[in-house]
Protein backbone atom coordinates (compact mmCIF):
# COMPACT_ATOMS: atom_id res chain seq x y z
CA UNK A 1 0.00 0.00 0.00
CA UNK A 2 2.96 2.49 0.96
CA UNK A 3 4.62 1.32 -2.61
CA UNK A 4 1.53 2.67 -4.18
CA UNK A 5 1.17 5.61 -2.17
CA UNK A 6 4.59 6.45 -3.24
CA UNK A 7 4.31 5.68 -7.04
CA UNK A 8 1.21 8.34 -6.56
CA UNK A 9 3.41 10.77 -5.40
CA UNK A 10 5.70 9.99 -8.09
CA UNK A 11 3.44 9.97 -10.93
CA UNK A 12 1.75 13.52 -9.23
CA UNK A 13 2.48 16.23 -12.26
CA UNK A 14 4.98 18.69 -11.22
CA UNK A 15 3.42 22.54 -11.04
CA UNK A 16 4.52 24.67 -14.48
CA UNK A 17 6.27 27.79 -13.82
CA UNK A 18 3.00 30.16 -14.62
CA UNK A 19 1.05 27.94 -12.37
CA UNK A 20 3.58 28.65 -9.57
CA UNK A 21 3.42 32.21 -10.25
CA UNK A 22 -0.14 32.38 -10.39
CA UNK A 23 -0.26 30.18 -6.87
CA UNK A 24 2.26 32.91 -5.54
CA UNK A 25 -0.13 36.07 -6.03
CA UNK A 26 -2.90 34.53 -4.97
CA UNK A 27 -1.53 33.26 -2.02
CA UNK A 28 1.20 36.56 -1.06
CA UNK A 29 -0.27 39.24 -2.84
CA UNK A 30 -4.27 39.27 -3.83
CA UNK A 31 -4.84 38.18 -0.31
CA UNK A 32 -3.82 41.19 1.21
CA UNK A 33 -5.16 44.94 -0.01
CA UNK A 34 -1.97 47.02 0.76
CA UNK A 35 0.49 44.09 -1.49
CA UNK A 36 -2.73 44.18 -4.22
CA UNK A 37 -2.29 47.81 -4.48
CA UNK A 38 0.89 48.08 -4.84
CA UNK A 39 1.21 45.20 -7.76
CA UNK A 40 -1.32 46.85 -9.60
CA UNK A 41 0.64 50.22 -9.75
CA UNK A 42 3.87 48.17 -10.45
CA UNK A 43 2.28 47.02 -13.92
CA UNK A 44 1.23 50.84 -14.45
CA UNK A 45 4.51 51.35 -13.93
CA UNK A 46 5.90 48.89 -16.04
CA UNK A 47 2.88 49.76 -18.94
CA UNK A 48 4.27 53.28 -18.59
CA UNK A 49 7.77 51.95 -18.88
CA UNK A 50 7.26 50.26 -21.83
CA UNK A 51 5.64 52.94 -23.49
CA UNK A 52 8.23 55.40 -22.91
CA UNK A 53 10.94 52.92 -24.38
CA UNK A 54 8.78 52.27 -27.37
CA UNK A 55 8.64 56.15 -27.86
CA UNK A 56 12.32 56.18 -27.56
CA UNK A 57 12.70 53.16 -30.46
CA UNK A 58 10.59 55.38 -32.87
CA UNK A 59 8.94 52.14 -33.94
CA UNK A 60 7.59 53.12 -37.62
CA UNK A 61 3.73 53.05 -37.71
CA UNK A 62 1.31 50.62 -39.04
CA UNK A 63 -0.76 51.77 -41.76
CA UNK A 64 -3.97 49.60 -42.37
CA UNK A 65 -5.71 52.02 -44.94
CA UNK A 66 -6.21 50.59 -48.43
CA UNK A 67 -4.93 53.87 -50.32
CA UNK A 68 -2.00 54.08 -47.89
CA UNK A 69 -2.74 57.48 -46.79
CA UNK A 70 0.18 57.71 -44.27
CA UNK A 71 2.42 56.00 -46.00
CA UNK A 72 5.13 57.42 -48.42
CA UNK A 73 4.71 56.23 -51.68
CA UNK A 74 7.65 54.08 -53.53
CA UNK A 75 7.22 57.03 -56.10
CA UNK A 76 8.11 59.60 -53.43
CA UNK A 77 10.74 57.54 -52.18
CA UNK A 78 12.60 57.11 -55.21
CA UNK A 79 12.31 60.36 -56.40
CA UNK A 80 13.99 62.45 -52.93
CA UNK A 81 16.39 59.27 -52.67
CA UNK A 82 17.68 61.72 -55.72
CA UNK A 83 18.00 64.86 -53.46
CA UNK A 84 21.43 65.45 -52.52
CA UNK A 85 21.35 69.38 -51.02
CA UNK A 86 20.42 69.47 -47.66
CA UNK A 87 16.96 70.38 -46.67
CA UNK A 88 15.49 71.42 -43.39
CA UNK A 89 11.74 70.77 -42.89
CA UNK A 90 10.36 73.18 -40.66
CA UNK A 91 7.05 72.55 -38.68
CA UNK A 92 5.04 75.31 -37.08
CA UNK A 93 1.61 74.89 -35.50
CA UNK A 94 1.86 70.89 -34.82
CA UNK A 95 3.35 69.02 -32.03
CA UNK A 96 5.21 65.83 -31.65
CA UNK A 97 3.20 62.68 -32.22
CA UNK A 98 0.99 64.35 -34.97
CA UNK A 99 -0.19 62.84 -38.51
CA UNK A 100 1.81 65.62 -40.32
CA UNK A 101 4.80 65.33 -37.93
CA UNK A 102 4.94 61.65 -38.49
CA UNK A 103 4.79 62.25 -42.07
CA UNK A 104 7.35 64.28 -42.39
CA UNK A 105 9.83 61.77 -40.83
CA UNK A 106 9.43 59.60 -43.57
CA UNK A 107 10.97 61.78 -45.59
CA UNK A 108 14.29 61.76 -42.88
CA UNK A 109 14.05 58.03 -43.54
CA UNK A 110 14.16 58.37 -47.04
CA UNK A 111 17.08 60.61 -46.62
CA UNK A 112 19.65 62.02 -45.00
CA UNK A 113 20.05 65.02 -46.38
CA UNK A 114 16.68 66.05 -44.96
CA UNK A 115 16.02 66.75 -41.80
CA UNK A 116 13.11 68.73 -39.50
CA UNK A 117 12.42 70.45 -36.74
CA UNK A 118 8.68 71.79 -35.22
CA UNK A 119 9.05 75.31 -34.10
CA UNK A 120 7.72 77.04 -31.70
CA UNK A 121 8.55 80.15 -29.79
CA UNK A 122 10.42 78.91 -26.96
CA UNK A 123 12.71 76.51 -29.67
CA UNK A 124 13.45 78.93 -32.42
CA UNK A 125 11.88 82.42 -31.86
CA UNK A 126 14.86 83.48 -34.89
CA UNK A 127 13.17 81.14 -37.12
CA UNK A 128 10.21 81.91 -36.07
CA UNK A 129 10.78 85.52 -36.31
CA UNK A 130 12.47 85.28 -39.86
CA UNK A 131 9.34 83.61 -41.55
CA UNK A 132 6.77 86.08 -39.25
CA UNK A 133 5.05 83.04 -37.93
CA UNK A 134 1.91 83.65 -35.64
CA UNK A 135 0.17 81.72 -32.89
CA UNK A 136 -2.68 79.66 -35.02
CA UNK A 137 -1.28 79.31 -38.15
CA UNK A 138 -0.13 75.95 -39.08
CA UNK A 139 2.96 76.45 -41.38
CA UNK A 140 5.34 74.15 -43.25
CA UNK A 141 8.58 75.45 -44.00
CA UNK A 142 11.37 73.86 -46.23
CA UNK A 143 14.70 75.65 -46.51
CA UNK A 144 18.23 75.32 -48.32
CA UNK A 145 20.87 76.93 -48.16
CA UNK A 146 20.49 79.35 -50.25
CA UNK A 147 16.17 79.21 -51.04
CA UNK A 148 13.14 78.52 -48.97
CA UNK A 149 9.43 77.36 -49.21
CA UNK A 150 6.50 78.90 -47.16
CA UNK A 151 3.35 76.02 -47.55
CA UNK A 152 0.42 76.96 -45.82
CA UNK A 153 -0.77 73.37 -44.20
CA UNK A 154 -4.05 74.81 -43.17
CA UNK A 155 -5.00 75.05 -46.73
CA UNK A 156 -2.28 73.58 -49.01
CA UNK A 157 -2.53 70.28 -48.25
CA UNK A 158 -6.10 69.03 -48.83
CA UNK A 159 -8.76 69.42 -51.43
CA UNK A 160 -12.60 68.38 -52.33
CA UNK A 161 -13.75 66.80 -55.16
CA UNK A 162 -17.36 67.94 -55.64
CA UNK A 163 -18.32 65.08 -58.11
CA UNK A 164 -17.12 62.55 -54.91
CA UNK A 165 -17.99 64.23 -52.20
CA UNK A 166 -14.99 63.46 -50.89
CA UNK A 167 -12.02 65.05 -49.61
CA UNK A 168 -8.47 64.67 -51.28
CA UNK A 169 -5.11 64.49 -49.04
CA UNK A 170 -2.33 66.41 -51.22
CA UNK A 171 0.02 66.10 -48.39
CA UNK A 172 2.58 64.25 -50.30
CA UNK A 173 2.28 65.75 -53.45
CA UNK A 174 2.82 69.47 -52.24
CA UNK A 175 5.92 68.01 -49.61
CA UNK A 176 7.26 65.57 -52.40
CA UNK A 177 7.08 68.35 -55.33
CA UNK A 178 7.99 71.51 -52.80
CA UNK A 179 11.64 68.97 -52.32
CA UNK A 180 12.13 68.60 -55.61
CA UNK A 181 11.17 72.21 -56.90
CA UNK A 182 13.65 73.64 -53.95
CA UNK A 183 16.32 70.98 -54.43
CA UNK A 184 16.66 71.52 -58.13
CA UNK A 185 20.10 72.32 -59.52
CA UNK A 186 18.38 74.81 -62.58
CA UNK A 187 16.14 77.15 -61.43
CA UNK A 188 13.97 78.07 -64.74
CA UNK A 189 14.17 81.88 -65.32
CA UNK A 190 11.19 83.23 -66.73
CA UNK A 191 11.40 86.57 -67.77
CA UNK A 192 8.76 89.71 -67.98
CA UNK A 193 9.10 92.32 -70.39
CA UNK A 194 9.21 96.31 -69.38
CA UNK A 195 9.07 99.71 -71.34
CA UNK A 196 5.28 99.26 -72.11
CA UNK A 197 3.29 99.93 -69.17
CA UNK A 198 3.20 96.32 -68.64
CA UNK A 199 2.08 94.43 -65.37
CA UNK A 200 5.34 94.76 -63.37
CA UNK A 201 6.59 92.22 -61.04
CA UNK A 202 7.43 94.39 -57.83
CA UNK A 203 4.24 96.89 -58.31
CA UNK A 204 1.40 93.96 -59.44
CA UNK A 205 2.69 90.90 -59.60
CA UNK A 206 3.86 90.93 -55.90
CA UNK A 207 1.70 87.54 -55.11
CA UNK A 208 2.82 85.80 -58.49
CA UNK A 209 6.74 86.38 -57.70
CA UNK A 210 6.49 85.55 -54.35
CA UNK A 211 4.96 81.93 -55.15
CA UNK A 212 7.62 81.31 -58.43
CA UNK A 213 10.18 82.18 -55.61
CA UNK A 214 8.36 79.29 -53.76
CA UNK A 215 8.55 76.99 -56.76
CA UNK A 216 11.93 77.96 -57.23
CA UNK A 217 11.72 79.72 -60.33
CA UNK A 218 13.63 83.02 -61.11
CA UNK A 219 11.04 85.66 -62.14
CA UNK A 220 13.63 88.72 -64.04
CA UNK A 221 12.23 91.80 -65.38
CA UNK A 222 13.72 92.84 -68.86
CA UNK A 223 13.52 95.54 -71.15
CA UNK A 224 14.11 94.33 -74.72
CA UNK A 225 14.84 97.26 -76.43
CA UNK A 226 18.07 98.11 -73.64
CA UNK A 227 19.52 94.55 -73.69
CA UNK A 228 18.37 93.95 -77.47
CA UNK A 229 18.15 90.48 -77.47
CA UNK A 230 15.89 87.87 -75.35
CA UNK A 231 18.46 86.61 -73.04
CA UNK A 232 19.88 83.08 -73.31
CA UNK A 233 19.13 81.49 -69.92
CA UNK A 234 15.37 82.71 -70.85
CA UNK A 235 13.00 79.63 -70.05
CA UNK A 236 9.84 81.79 -70.82
CA UNK A 237 9.10 85.13 -71.91
CA UNK A 238 6.14 86.83 -70.51
CA UNK A 239 4.05 90.13 -71.63
CA UNK A 240 1.83 91.03 -69.38
CA UNK A 241 -1.19 93.45 -70.78
CA UNK A 242 1.13 96.07 -72.56
CA UNK A 243 -0.47 99.27 -73.07
CA UNK A 244 2.38 100.67 -75.72
CA UNK A 245 2.88 98.90 -78.66
CA UNK A 246 6.34 97.39 -79.17
CA UNK A 247 8.91 98.73 -81.16
CA UNK A 248 9.66 96.88 -84.65
CA UNK A 249 13.31 96.20 -83.09
CA UNK A 250 12.12 94.35 -80.05
CA UNK A 251 9.34 92.05 -82.10
CA UNK A 252 11.95 90.92 -84.33
CA UNK A 253 13.83 90.54 -81.10
CA UNK A 254 10.54 88.44 -80.26
CA UNK A 255 10.35 86.77 -83.40
CA UNK A 256 13.50 85.35 -83.44
CA UNK A 257 13.21 83.78 -80.16
CA UNK A 258 9.93 82.10 -81.33
CA UNK A 259 11.79 80.88 -84.11
CA UNK A 260 14.15 79.03 -82.18
CA UNK A 261 11.79 77.47 -80.38
CA UNK A 262 11.23 79.53 -77.39
CA UNK A 263 7.84 79.50 -75.08
CA UNK A 264 5.52 82.76 -74.01
CA UNK A 265 2.65 84.03 -72.40
CA UNK A 266 0.68 86.91 -74.14
CA UNK A 267 -1.56 88.71 -72.07
CA UNK A 268 -4.10 91.35 -72.67
CA UNK A 269 -6.60 93.77 -70.88
CA UNK A 270 -9.37 95.87 -72.07
CA UNK A 271 -7.52 98.45 -73.93
CA UNK A 272 -7.05 101.95 -74.70
CA UNK A 273 -9.60 102.96 -77.84
CA UNK A 274 -7.29 104.58 -79.33
CA UNK A 275 -4.25 102.52 -79.47
CA UNK A 276 -3.64 100.40 -81.68
CA UNK A 277 -0.97 97.67 -81.61
CA UNK A 278 1.02 97.36 -85.64
CA UNK A 279 4.14 95.76 -84.01
CA UNK A 280 3.30 93.46 -81.37
CA UNK A 281 0.40 92.08 -83.89
CA UNK A 282 3.17 90.62 -85.52
CA UNK A 283 3.81 88.35 -82.91
CA UNK A 284 -0.25 87.35 -82.53
CA UNK A 285 0.11 86.55 -86.14
CA UNK A 286 2.49 84.35 -85.95
CA UNK A 287 0.93 82.11 -83.81
CA UNK A 288 -2.46 82.89 -86.17
CA UNK A 289 -4.03 84.78 -83.10
CA UNK A 290 -5.96 87.95 -83.48
CA UNK A 291 -5.78 90.49 -80.94
CA UNK A 292 -9.30 91.87 -79.43
CA UNK A 293 -8.72 94.37 -76.78
CA UNK A 294 -11.47 96.82 -77.99
CA UNK A 295 -14.21 94.83 -75.83
CA UNK A 296 -15.32 92.57 -72.81
CA UNK A 297 -17.38 89.60 -72.03
CA UNK A 298 -20.63 90.41 -70.16
CA UNK A 299 -21.48 86.72 -68.30
CA UNK A 300 -25.19 86.11 -67.83
CA UNK A 301 -24.67 82.51 -66.79
CA UNK A 302 -25.95 83.64 -62.76
CA UNK A 303 -24.09 79.92 -61.50
CA UNK A 304 -20.73 81.87 -62.72
CA UNK A 305 -21.10 85.56 -61.67
CA UNK A 306 -19.55 87.23 -58.24
CA UNK A 307 -22.15 88.99 -56.50
CA UNK A 308 -24.60 90.03 -59.65
CA UNK A 309 -21.67 91.83 -61.29
CA UNK A 310 -21.31 89.90 -64.70
CA UNK A 311 -18.23 91.13 -65.50
CA UNK A 312 -16.48 89.14 -62.69
CA UNK A 313 -16.86 85.63 -63.28
CA UNK A 314 -15.38 82.48 -63.21
CA UNK A 315 -14.66 80.95 -66.82
CA UNK A 316 -15.23 77.15 -68.27
CA UNK A 317 -12.30 75.08 -68.07
CA UNK A 318 -10.74 72.09 -70.18
CA UNK A 319 -10.88 68.79 -68.05
CA UNK A 320 -8.54 67.42 -69.93
CA UNK A 321 -5.05 69.42 -70.18
CA UNK A 322 -2.54 69.35 -67.51
CA UNK A 323 -2.74 72.94 -66.72
CA UNK A 324 -6.23 72.72 -66.06
CA UNK A 325 -7.51 69.09 -65.36
CA UNK A 326 -6.98 69.47 -61.57
CA UNK A 327 -8.45 72.22 -61.15
CA UNK A 328 -11.79 71.23 -63.40
CA UNK A 329 -11.69 67.92 -61.18
CA UNK A 330 -11.62 69.27 -57.58
CA UNK A 331 -14.75 72.18 -59.04
CA UNK A 332 -12.14 74.78 -58.88
CA UNK A 333 -12.78 78.04 -59.95
CA UNK A 334 -10.52 80.87 -61.40
CA UNK A 335 -11.88 84.25 -61.31
CA UNK A 336 -11.73 87.34 -63.86
CA UNK A 337 -12.43 90.70 -64.08
CA UNK A 338 -13.20 92.41 -67.75
CA UNK A 339 -11.96 89.44 -69.43
CA UNK A 340 -11.62 89.81 -73.57
CA UNK A 341 -12.11 86.96 -75.99
CA UNK A 342 -9.62 85.51 -78.71
CA UNK A 343 -10.18 85.25 -82.00
CA UNK A 344 -8.58 83.16 -84.50
CA UNK A 345 -7.55 82.37 -88.25
CA UNK A 346 -9.32 79.45 -90.32
CA UNK A 347 -8.30 76.04 -89.97
CA UNK A 348 -7.01 76.54 -93.31
CA UNK A 349 -4.65 79.17 -92.29
CA UNK A 350 -3.87 78.04 -88.93
CA UNK A 351 -2.69 74.46 -90.98
CA UNK A 352 -0.62 77.19 -92.93
CA UNK A 353 1.14 78.34 -90.24
CA UNK A 354 1.74 74.98 -88.43
CA UNK A 355 -0.41 76.04 -85.75
CA UNK A 356 -2.85 73.75 -83.54
CA UNK A 357 -4.36 75.04 -80.56
CA UNK A 358 -6.51 74.33 -77.82
CA UNK A 359 -8.61 76.10 -75.60
CA UNK A 360 -8.27 76.23 -72.12
CA UNK A 361 -10.84 79.35 -70.67
CA UNK A 362 -13.93 79.78 -72.18
CA UNK A 363 -16.81 82.09 -71.08
CA UNK A 364 -20.57 80.43 -71.37
CA UNK A 365 -22.92 79.99 -74.23
CA UNK A 366 -25.24 82.66 -72.84
CA UNK A 367 -22.04 85.32 -72.36
CA UNK A 368 -22.60 88.23 -74.36
CA UNK A 369 -19.36 89.94 -75.71
CA UNK A 370 -19.29 93.92 -75.52
CA UNK A 371 -17.20 95.54 -77.75
CA UNK A 372 -19.11 99.39 -77.28
CA UNK A 373 -17.42 100.30 -73.80
CA UNK A 374 -19.62 103.31 -73.73
CA UNK A 375 -22.84 101.12 -73.42
CA UNK A 376 -24.35 101.00 -70.18
CA UNK A 377 -24.71 97.49 -68.85
CA UNK A 378 -28.57 97.84 -68.61
CA UNK A 379 -28.29 98.46 -72.75
CA UNK A 380 -25.56 95.83 -73.37
CA UNK A 381 -27.45 92.95 -74.99
CA UNK A 382 -28.87 95.40 -77.80
CA UNK A 383 -24.88 95.98 -79.40
CA UNK A 384 -23.22 92.78 -77.79
CA UNK A 385 -22.41 89.42 -79.80
CA UNK A 386 -24.07 86.13 -77.90
CA UNK A 387 -22.28 83.22 -77.80
CA UNK A 388 -19.17 81.03 -76.24
CA UNK A 389 -15.74 82.99 -75.80
CA UNK A 390 -12.71 81.80 -75.99
CA UNK A 391 -10.31 83.94 -73.18
CA UNK A 392 -7.36 81.25 -73.17
CA UNK A 393 -5.78 79.26 -75.22
CA UNK A 394 -2.77 77.21 -75.78
CA UNK A 395 -1.10 77.58 -78.80
CA UNK A 396 1.82 75.38 -80.63
CA UNK A 397 3.98 76.12 -83.90
CA UNK A 398 6.07 74.20 -85.07
CA UNK A 399 9.02 75.53 -86.81
CA UNK A 400 10.66 73.72 -89.71
CA UNK A 401 14.20 75.15 -90.36
CA UNK A 402 14.99 76.02 -94.12
CA UNK A 403 18.12 74.19 -93.88
CA UNK A 404 18.97 70.66 -94.22
CA UNK A 405 20.30 68.94 -91.18
CA UNK A 406 18.27 70.28 -88.77
CA UNK A 407 15.07 69.12 -86.84
CA UNK A 408 11.89 71.17 -86.69
CA UNK A 409 11.25 73.03 -83.16
CA UNK A 410 7.87 73.83 -81.22
CA UNK A 411 7.19 77.41 -79.51
CA UNK A 412 4.42 77.26 -77.49
CA UNK A 413 2.47 80.10 -76.48
CA UNK A 414 -0.17 80.68 -73.47
CA UNK A 415 -2.45 83.42 -75.33
CA UNK A 416 -5.34 84.50 -73.00
CA UNK A 417 -7.60 87.96 -73.11
CA UNK A 418 -7.05 89.13 -69.50
CA UNK A 419 -4.47 89.79 -67.02
CA UNK A 420 -5.69 91.48 -64.00
CA UNK A 421 -6.76 87.75 -62.81
CA UNK A 422 -3.25 87.34 -61.50
CA UNK A 423 -2.23 91.17 -60.59
CA UNK A 424 -2.17 92.54 -56.69
CA UNK A 425 -5.50 94.59 -57.03
CA UNK A 426 -8.89 93.96 -54.89
CA UNK A 427 -11.91 93.35 -56.09
CA UNK A 428 -15.09 94.29 -54.00
CA UNK A 429 -16.73 92.21 -55.29
CA UNK A 430 -14.45 88.85 -54.35
CA UNK A 431 -12.55 89.99 -51.14
CA UNK A 432 -11.93 93.30 -49.61
CA UNK A 433 -9.16 91.41 -47.95
CA UNK A 434 -7.25 89.54 -50.48
CA UNK A 435 -5.96 90.49 -53.95
CA UNK A 436 -7.56 88.52 -56.94
CA UNK A 437 -4.46 86.71 -57.60
CA UNK A 438 -4.87 85.04 -54.37
CA UNK A 439 -8.77 83.92 -54.75
CA UNK A 440 -9.54 80.91 -56.06
CA UNK A 441 -7.32 79.03 -58.51
CA UNK A 442 -6.40 81.94 -60.03
CA UNK A 443 -2.37 81.69 -58.87
CA UNK A 444 -2.83 77.37 -59.57
CA UNK A 445 -3.88 78.36 -63.27
CA UNK A 446 -1.33 80.86 -63.81
CA UNK A 447 1.52 78.61 -62.22
CA UNK A 448 0.65 75.09 -63.85
CA UNK A 449 1.16 77.53 -66.79
CA UNK A 450 4.03 78.25 -66.19
CA UNK A 451 5.28 74.68 -65.18
CA UNK A 452 4.27 73.61 -68.62
CA UNK A 453 5.85 75.91 -70.70
CA UNK A 454 8.87 75.49 -69.05
CA UNK A 455 9.09 71.78 -69.34
CA UNK A 456 9.14 70.98 -65.51
CA UNK A 457 9.12 67.14 -65.22
CA UNK A 458 9.94 66.27 -61.97
CA UNK A 459 6.29 67.04 -60.56
CA UNK A 460 4.41 63.90 -59.46
CA UNK A 461 0.60 63.52 -58.94
CA UNK A 462 0.06 61.94 -55.63
CA UNK A 463 -3.52 62.39 -54.84
CA UNK A 464 -5.16 60.22 -51.85
CA UNK A 465 -8.19 60.19 -51.60
CA UNK A 466 -9.82 59.98 -48.08
CA UNK A 467 -12.94 57.97 -49.37
CA UNK A 468 -10.51 55.12 -49.72
CA UNK A 469 -8.99 55.16 -46.30
CA UNK A 470 -10.37 51.72 -44.95
CA UNK A 471 -9.24 49.41 -42.98
CA UNK A 472 -7.74 47.01 -45.27
CA UNK A 473 -4.67 45.22 -43.19
CA UNK A 474 -2.18 42.74 -43.73
CA UNK A 475 -3.15 39.18 -41.74
CA UNK A 476 0.22 39.92 -39.96
CA UNK A 477 -1.08 43.49 -39.54
CA UNK A 478 -4.48 42.48 -38.59
CA UNK A 479 -2.94 39.72 -36.05
CA UNK A 480 -1.43 42.76 -34.29
CA UNK A 481 -4.18 45.09 -34.10
CA UNK A 482 -6.55 42.26 -32.73
CA UNK A 483 -3.88 41.89 -29.96
CA UNK A 484 -3.77 45.30 -28.94
CA UNK A 485 -7.37 46.15 -29.43
CA UNK A 486 -8.83 42.56 -27.27
CA UNK A 487 -5.70 41.47 -25.27
CA UNK A 488 -5.20 44.02 -22.47
CA UNK A 489 -9.09 44.45 -21.81
CA UNK A 490 -8.89 41.03 -21.81
CA UNK A 491 -5.99 40.43 -19.07
CA UNK A 492 -7.51 43.49 -17.09
CA UNK A 493 -11.06 41.95 -16.56
CA UNK A 494 -9.06 38.36 -15.56
CA UNK A 495 -7.26 39.97 -13.77
CA UNK A 496 -10.52 41.26 -11.36
CA UNK A 497 -12.01 38.42 -11.73
CA UNK A 498 -9.30 36.48 -9.61
CA UNK A 499 -8.99 39.28 -7.51
CA UNK A 500 -13.11 39.34 -6.61
CA UNK A 501 -12.67 35.67 -6.38
CA UNK A 502 -9.93 35.02 -4.34
CA UNK A 503 -11.32 38.06 -2.21
CA UNK A 504 -14.89 36.06 -1.95
CA UNK A 505 -13.34 32.80 -0.57
CA UNK A 506 -11.06 34.92 1.64
CA UNK A 507 -14.17 35.59 3.59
Amino acid sequence: MKDQEKNAIKEKPSKSFIETVTLMLRKKWLTNTAQTVLLILILIAAFIAINVFAQKLDLPEIDVTANKIYTLSEDSKNAVEKINKDVKIYIYGFEEGNTLVDFVKQYTKANNHISYEILTEESNLAKVQEFDLTSGYQIVVLETADSSKIIDASYEFYSYDYETGQEVDLTEQSLTNSLLAITAENKPKVYFTTGHDEYGLESDLGVLATYLGNESYEPVSVNLLTVGTVPEDCNLLVIMAPVKDFLESEVNVILDYINKGGNMIITTDVGNLSETYPNLTKVYDTYGVTMENKGYIYETDNQKIAANYPIVFSPEMSSTHNITSDIYSDKGQIWLIYAGRLSFKSDEELKTLNVTKEDLLTSSEKALYVKDLSTSPENVADSAETGKCVIASLVTKTITPAGEGTEAVQSQAMIMANSSFITDYKVEQLSSTYPISYLGNNKDFMLNTISELTSRENTLKIRKDMSTSTYEPTQEQHTIVLIIIFSVPIIIILAGIVVWNVRRRKK
